[in-house]
């Protein structure tokens, strides 16, 4: 028999907890499913018109910056993450084949995202997750809960790791 829990992340409050620990169950899968991937391999798109499986790595880290430092941590996007490796990163597809990222360094950054996130995590306490936090986008304010924007990072990370299984099968 085999059994699976989830329990809270330690050192923070019981459902922030849960919500890191579930991210960090899908960073897992994401992990196993890519850490396999050759470096040759890693900035390849399997077909004409997709993003490489290095690409959408980075654009999981990218979506959790934007998220966690500048929709919950208040940050202002600054010349040097607009010039970082993981920025706009989908819009340049060829940007991991043409940098020679290897699939360690797309793994090292999502990984040094996390680490970010669990410090701005542990700044917070469950009486924040229906906290409603306004940003603007486009010239519109848009207003999310901290619970949705927790829930949110982990289906599209869910949902982007599907896409490279996918795309992990089709390149063989």
């Amino acid at each position: 028999m085999t059994r699976h829990v989830l329990l809270p992340h330690a050192g923070l409050s019981k459902g922030i907890g849960y919500y890191l620990s579930g991210m960090e169950e899908v960073r897992s899968q994401l992990i196993d499913a890519v850490k396999v991937i050759p470096d040759e391999s890693i900035g390849k798109p399997a077909f004409l018109g997709a993003h490489s499986i290095g690409g959408l790595v980075l654009h999981i880290g990218e979506a959790e910056w934007f998220w966690m430092q500048m929709v919950v941590g208040g940050r202002d996007l600054s010349d040097e993450v607009k010039n970082s490796v993981y920025w706009d990163v989908l819009d340049d597809v060829d940007r991991v084949a043409r940098n020679n990222h290897s699939t360690e360094f797309c793994l090292r950054e999502i990984d040094n995202i996390r680490n970010q996130t669990r410090e701005v995590l542990f700044s917070l306490n469950d009486s924040d997750l229906d906290t409603i936090i306004p940003y603007e986008r486009g010239g519109t304010i848009r207003e999310h809960s901290l619970r949705w924007i927790l829930h949110h990072l982990i289906d599209h990370e869910a949902q982007h790791k599907g896409q490279i299984l996918m795309l992990k099968r089709m390149m063989g």
